[in-house]
């Protein structure tokens, strides 16, 4: 029979490794815990990018994270900062011409949509007035280190409006909202998504006209970061025809980037925040259209392209971010406790098991003498 030492110890060693191993995932899920705060930068307060990062950061904050907002009105500079480790940004949007960028040290995680060039002008010029028309003009528009700033003022070139035959006037985004519809300029020029309040109210507004870009394919070719869209006549009021008729403009497609090493939960959780905000129908792109890796200038996140072709992974939708932090960052210890764990136990199951036998064993052969 098994002796009363072996009999406490084969117990006391499954207790002790079943301690083992729970202490072991319990330390490395505290220290895996993931980060709770993410920081993005935007574009100015009541411009596009902001309000998609005020949706972003309500999505998020039902998940537990905390979405920092940082508004920068020279928004050409988002790329660059969010890939500077020592700027503290983690995500931003990006807009502008990326060819000189394609190995800067973010990734992106999805085009979430199409921003284009508005170009309003004043009545007096005539409701009928064409980009032509603009030289010699009053123009005013957001910061010149701005995405907006930098298309329009090549779009432009093509056209020879320059700053030597026209008087260009750069202001944050409220302000040259507020000196276009006051009449201080003939021109207003603002990179924004269609629905955004401040297009509505230019839009709107019986002294100005949106100017169409007729060449707008033509210019495409020439700015490949550009894209030729329609706007529908009517599409902001049907029955005062606004504007009134189809017109034809440019668009930028707007990115999404993350710096390089950005937890898996903020990205996974980031995604389904743009998913739920930009997977609709908009004034100038169908449902589904958005977001989308395809065509994307910049190196695609990898955790984006897998979340784009299978959703998010288990782990992250069942487990605890803690705990699926855990697993995700350090299944070779999870393996390796289990798998020690799992020998110890059934080496110490087949003692016993051979101990029975031994003692069945000696019972036998006792019994045999005893006859």
């Amino acid at each position: 029979m098994m002796g009363p030492t072996r009999a406490w110890v084969l117990p006391s060693l499954r207790l002790g490794l079943f301690v083992l191993t729970l202490a072991v995932i319990l330390v490395g899920v505290w220290k895996a815990r993931p980060p709770r705060v993410m920081t993005i930068e935007t574009g100015p307060v009541g411009g596009s990018y902001y309000e998609n990062a005020l949706h972003y950061r309500q999505i998020l904050a039902a998940r537990g994270i905390e979405l920092r907002i940082v508004p920068n009105q020279d928004t050409r500079n988002i790329l660059e900062d969010v890939g500077n480790p020592g700027a503290g940004i983690d995500v931003g949007f990006v807009a502008q011409d990326v060819g000189a960028d394609r190995d800067s040290a973010v990734s992106t995680i999805g085009l979430v949509q199409l921003q284009p060039l508005f170009i309003f002008a004043s009545a007096e010029l005539g409701r009928h007035s064409v980009l032509d028309d603009l030289r010699g003009r009053r123009i005013v528009m957001p910061p010149s280190n701005s995405v907006t700033a930098d298309a329009a003022m090549r779009v432009f070139e093509l056209y020879d409006i320059t700053p030597e035959n026209s008087s260009f006037t750069f202001l944050p985004l409220a302000d040259a909202v507020r000196d276009l519809r006051a009449g201080r300029y003939d021109v207003g020029v603002f990179m924004l998504a269609p629905e955004n309040k401040a297009v509505r109210e230019l839009a709107g507004d019986s002294g100005l006209h949106l100017v169409p870009i007729s060449e707008a394919h033509a210019i495409a070719n020439h700015l490949p970061f550009l894209r030729s869209v329609v706007l529908p006549r009517g599409i902001y009021d049907i029955p005062d025809a606004i504007p009134p008729s189809d017109t034809p403009m440019l668009a930028a497609r707007v990115g999404v980037v993350a710096r390089k090493g950005l937890h898996p939960w903020l990205v996974y959780s980031l995604l389904e925040a743009i998913a739920q905000t930009h997977s609709g129908a908009t004034l100038i792109s169908d449902a589904g259209d958005y977001p989308t890796i395809i065509g994307a200038p910049l190196e695609v996140n990898p955790l984006a392209a897998r979340w784009y072709q299978t959703g998010t992974p288990w782990i992250w939708r069942e487990l605890p971010p803690a705990l699926a932090s855990f697993v995700d960052s350090d299944t070779l210890v999870v393996l390796g406790v289990l798998l020690f764990s799992g020998i110890v136990v059934s080496a110490a199951f087949l003692a016993e098991i051979v101990g029975l036998m031994l003692a069945a064993i000696a019972w036998v052969r006792r019994r045999r003498g005893a006859a």
